[in-house]
């Protein structure tokens, strides 16, 4: 279908080309009409007035009165009406205020001139009046347009997401500018929809001629309209639609696309004018603004979005180039050690005896543990990050799980003294027991790594008012204060040379004891030792179970 642009003129204004179409808008004869006969009423009024007083005012005194009226009225109706009061009182004065009444011939020459020079100045003031008062109304409306967009402004400043904005523009333009109904048309899939519509009962189906309208407007980026007076689009050929589609509203549809820098974002269709007349030249560059004010916000709305994508996948990126890092600098050791062992272990040449057999072999399931638990740790780590981690709670017995993983944990430490200090008749407490478990074997584990050999580690375990308190000491040198804030941070590994580490088991811990509702840090000087503390609260009592969190009698666990 081929369109021809389309703009919007007043009656009687001419085309700007022959293939344009043309929306006639009614000049407002009514309006005209009236403006005509309050003159025609207010000169007929001051007649009356004066009559009686004809003799004792005199010419000069009625011409200075009649020209004060159409003052007024240039003033308050407008030039229109100014012109008809200055010529009807012209007409007037000669019939009833200049002798010989009630006739045109005039007996003093001197009031003839006094007639001519008072029609060329009331003219006159009537023109400069009027122009007076249509600069003052301009002021007054760029004054109301620049308070509309100003509440525009504030009202898009909190909103953040595309949809919120769109609706908001809607609001606005009914809300503010006083349209009858507002719609944003974007194109989603080659496909015009309504995106967001103020009032929201609003009709949210687009007609075929309003439809292609949108259409036009988006593709020549300029807007057009429609008057809906005529139901139809007045002009040189027929519509680029249907041409008798009227819709389900009675005001004239204005159509305005939405531009940004290098696109067309979508339509702002407005329904109806403010006192339900023809859209004119103001309206259409005060929605402009409108529009604008709009572009802005949405350009603003997607570069957020884009923004916040370009982080996500930035983040993503640092994570997936610590992991590699990781797993490649971690687990070259314990897999270079593995496969050391059990190639020494197949080589038939050399007759091993059963001590050395057993020193490889223990190696290997050393560093095996050593690989289940790295792994396991970046598969925890990649559930933190992706917010899959739903910890499968429980009731369970602390002192247990600290016995289990003392047990799991005794090889690894056979070169570390290992005290546990457990406070008597600790609670039961609900936790997912794989990842508590797995929180007290990398804190072990970051102990051995960190301190000498031979050094104690002390596990211990206390009541809070509400909460149990879990702390891994240990004597090792100590952190050094501007360490401790980044200690839990994945992939940080402290200062070089410090001892091995893949620098995500502190945060895996973090992540684990946080997803329980508990709270973790650390404690440490130079010289002095470190102490790793997290903490599980103590469940809320609910009917059939006691305060300290233990089943009452016949649940069972």
């Amino acid at each position: 279908m081929e369109h021809s642009s389309t703009s919007i003129r007043r009656r009687g204004e001419p085309a700007a080309g022959g293939n344009r179409w043309d929306i006639v808008l009614p000049a407002e004869p009514a309006r005209a009409a009236q403006s005509i006969l309050v003159a025609l009423l207010s000169v007929a009024a001051l007649t009356a007035v004066l009559l009686p007083w004809r003799s004792e005012l005199g010419v000069p005194n009625g011409l200075l009165l009649y020209l004060l009226l159409i003052l007024m009225l240039a003033l308050t109706r407008g030039l229109l009406p100014a012109v008809v009061a200055a010529i009807t009182s012209f007409v007037v004065l000669d019939l009833v205020f200049i002798p010989p009444y009630l006739t045109l011939t005039i007996a003093d020459r001197d009031h003839v001139l006094a007639l001519v020079v008072y029609l060329a100045v009331a003219v006159v003031t009537a023109r400069l009046a009027a122009r007076l008062q249509a600069r003052t109304e301009e002021a007054m409306r760029e004054s109301r347009h620049t308070a509309m967009l100003a509440e525009l402004n504030a009202a898009l400043i909190g909103d953040v997401t595309l949809d919120a904005i769109l609706v908001r523009i809607a609001e606005r333009v009914v809300t503010v500018y006083g349209a009858e109904g507002c719609r944003m048309l974007v194109r989603q899939d080659d496909e015009l929809r309504t995106e967001a519509a103020f009032p929201p009962a609003f009709d949210t189906a687009l007609d075929r001629t309003g439809l292609a309208l949108a259409e036009w407007a988006i593709a020549h980026q300029q807007p057009v309209g429609r008057s809906r007076r005529g139901r139809r689009i007045v002009g040189a050929r027929r519509s680029p639609g249907e041409s008798g589609g009227s819709g389900s509203h009675g005001g004239d549809v204005l159509y305005l696309p939405i531009l940004t820098a290098n696109r067309v974002v979508g339509v702002l269709e407005v329904i109806g004018r403010p006192g339900a007349g023809a859209f004119h030249a103001d309206d259409e560059r005060l929605l402009m603004t409108f529009v604008g004010q709009a572009a802005l916000a949405i350009e603003r709305a997607r570069l957020s979005d884009d923004a916040a994508q370009a982080a996500a996948l930035a983040a993503s990126d640092e994570l997936k180039t610590a992991l590699l890092a990781a797993v490649s600098h971690d687990l070259r050791t314990p897999l270079a050690s593995i496969k050391a062992a059990a190639t020494s272990l197949l080589d038939e040449s050399v007759a091993w005896d059963a001590e050395s057999r057993r020193e490889l072999l223990s190696a290997i399931d050393e560093e095996t543990d050593r690989l289940t638990l790295m792994v396991g740790n970046l598969l925890d780590l990649s559930r933190i990050e992706g917010g899959a981690l739903r910890p499968r709670l429980d009731w369970y017995d602390l002192d247990e799980v600290i016995a289990d993983v003392v047990q799991r944990m005794a090889r690894r430490t056979s070169s570390h003294p290992l005290r546990v200090s457990l406070e008597p008749d600790l609670p039961l407490l609900q936790f997912d027991y794989v990842e508590i478990a797995q929180v007290l074997v990398n804190l072990i584990e970051n102990a051995i790594t960190h301190t000498p050999t031979g050094t104690p580690i002390e596990i211990a375990a206390r009541r809070q008012a509400d909460a149990v308190e879990v702390a891994v000491h240990d004597a090792g040198p100590g952190i050094p204060p501007w360490a401790q804030a980044r200690i839990f941070e994945r992939f940080y590994r402290g200062e070089p040379g410090s001892g091995a580490g893949s620098g995500i088991g502190l945060a895996i811990c973090k992540g684990l004891v946080e997803a329980h509702g508990g709270r973790i840090g650390v404690e440490s000087q130079p010289g002095a030792g470190t102490t790793f503390r997290f903490t599980l609260p103590l469940p809320v009592a609910r009917e059939g179970e006691a305060v300290a969190g233990r089943p009452a009698e016949g649940v069972l666990v």
